[in-house]
């Protein structure tokens, strides 16, 4: 299907928007680099017991999950970031109907317009769910 052009969008718009994913980037991207600086320099002690040990262990579960979503974020904004440069920003990447500002402005990654995505969740809902981070079909329930 032929792409049309984001020619709905105003300039301003597409501009705010644009800035927008660059803040949403630069911040991910300076929190993965503190984040590195805390692991090289976190405290290793071989004298805790087995609840600090695991309470320790489920700390870092949590901190390596929620670095695999922001990993997985800032790749849809990279994505989305691509696309403003090639003019597809704000056009469905399914139906290739434009996507409203508003839409954009609440979530400036969305490559779906809502028709698109209401039916993707639907589908998502009567199938189960392939989980990103674990590569497994999670049934919802």
């Amino acid at each position: 299907m032929a792409r049309r052009l984001n020619g709905h969008l105003k300039k301003t718009e597409i501009k705010k928007l644009k800035q927008e994913l660059l803040a949403i980037e630069e911040r991910i991207i300076n929190k993965q680099l503190s984040k590195k600086v805390k692991f090289s320099f976190s405290e290793k002690s071989d004298n805790k017991d087995d609840v600090d040990s695991a309470n320790n262990n489920i700390l870092i579960s949590n901190d390596l999950r929620f670095s695999n979503r922001e990993r997985l974020y800032l790749k849809k904004v990279k994505n989305a970031l691509l696309r403003v440069e090639t003019d597809e920003f704000g056009m469905c990447t399914d139906c290739g109907s434009e996507i409203n500002f508003v839409r954009l402005q609440a979530r400036p990654t969305s490559e779906l317009c809502i028709s698109c995505k209401e039916e993707s969740e639907r589908d998502e809902n009567n199938r189960g769910r392939v989980s990103k981070s674990l590569g497994k079909t999670v049934q919802l329930v």
